[in-house]
């Protein structure tokens, strides 16, 4: 009868066990859904200025605002690095930068999904 009670309770035991990996991986994968679900929203936010091709100075204001906080959220340096040459011109951008950085967007934002 002994036995049967120590059975029943390595059962148990390894039953909580995998109840609480199966949790624990379940809040992992929805953490980094949300992470993920970030960044793509920093990375559509920060593309936007550029998006019709043109820069005027209200798009390097809010582009320059969104620099930090896209970066925070994880997207990569090798796009910001381009909008961020476009913030730092200023109202001088040249249009063969502002066309990099919307064909740097577009191919993010499609890669994002």
């Amino acid at each position: 009868m002994l036995a049967v009670g120590v059975l029943g309770l390595t059962a148990a035991l390894t039953g909580c066990s995998t109840v609480q990996q199966a949790a624990e991986d379940a809040a992992s994968s929805a953490v980094g859904e949300v992470a993920d679900a970030a960044k793509i929203e920093a990375l559509k936010r920060v593309c936007d200025p550029v998006t019709d091709g043109t820069l005027d100075a209200s798009d390097i204001t809010v582009l320059s605002s969104l620099i930090e906080p896209a970066e925070a959220a994880g997207v990569p340096s090798n796009l910001l690095d381009p909008l961020r040459e476009l913030a730092a011109s200023g109202d001088a951008a040249p249009q063969a930068a502002v066309d990099r950085a919307q064909q740097a967007c577009d191919d993010a934002i499609a890669a994002a999904g």
